[in-house]
């Protein structure tokens, strides 16, 4: 295996940040479950960075990713510690890491689907638990995410993990406003549901072939422009023990209940 060029190591640094993510395309998965997903996915990394210092408890696994990389031709690089942890997000790194292209997600085609369930997420900031989301939205066969203007970035390398594979499965749209979310959904004859603490009991609604969540962040919800909408409000029952529940619980119990109906 090649030592890791400056180049790339300069590049794995700078898709820590967003911007850079943004701008180049790509994003970093590590450890070995999100590289094997990956594989399992058909989605291959442009190319594997390992440090042998570090992978001690996932040796095996690792040769085994690595021989898949010479297969697929996947580039491997190997670094030293150092430079390892520089690029990764992790206290316990598990020494493997792999850059990935960001998808291009047709939202055209998705929403002409003539049965789809959709999550709308609206100040979602927590990383771990929009990675929850997709982890989950991929378990119950969610459409796609669409993520408003101050989301955090579906990207972003805790949310990546916390998706656990759920990242290469479903569709993510990030940086729409309210207005456009709304136009869209309405063209394409997609019914839009807002969550909260009020509303009509989730599970007494008969929703409609085509279907969107609208979801609230941990700290904000959502944002007046959907109250002052024609949307329907619904909730989740729960005790009064608790004022809500979180944004990932909430969205997992939704996709879960459309998934079981349409079995």
């Amino acid at each position: 295996m090649e030592s890791l060029p400056k180049s790339r190591a300069k590049q794995l640094r700078a898709l820590k940040l967003r911007k850079s993510r943004e701008e180049q395309g790509l994003f970093v998965a590590e450890g070995p479950l999100l590289l094997e997903e990956a594989f399992k996915a058909g989605v291959f990394p442009r190319y594997v960075v390992v440090c042998p210092e570090l992978i001690e408890s996932t040796r095996e696994k690792v040769e085994a990713l690595l021989a898949r990389c010479r297969q697929e031709g996947v580039e491997a690089f190997e670094t030293d510690s150092g430079e390892f942890m520089a690029a990764s997000d992790t206290v316990n790194s598990q020494g493997i890491l792999g850059v990935f292209g960001m998808p291009a997600w047709d939202l055209t085609a998705l929403l002409s689907r003539p049965q789809l369930t959709l999550l709308v997420l609206d100040n979602l900031r927590d990383p771990g638990n929009l990675g929850t989301i997709l982890r989950q939205a991929a378990a119950f066969d969610c459409g796609g995410l669409l993520l408003l203007k101050g989301c955090v970035d579906a990207y972003n390398h805790k949310a990546v993990r916390a998706s656990m594979g759920g990242i290469y499965h479903v569709p993510v749209f990030g940086d729409l406003t309210p207005e456009d979310v709304m136009s869209k959904l309405t063209e394409a004859g997609v019914w839009p549901y807002v969550t909260g603490t009020k509303g009509q009991n989730a599970f007494t609604i008969s929703y409609p072939p085509k279907t969107a969540f609208i979801i609230g962040g941990e700290s904000e919800g959502v944002q007046p422009f959907w109250k002052d909408h024609e949307v329907i409000q619904v909730s989740i029952p729960q005790t009064d023990k608790v004022e809500s529940l979180n944004a990932a619980v909430a969205a997992s119990i939704l996709i879960a209940y459309r998934y079981q109906a349409r079995q």
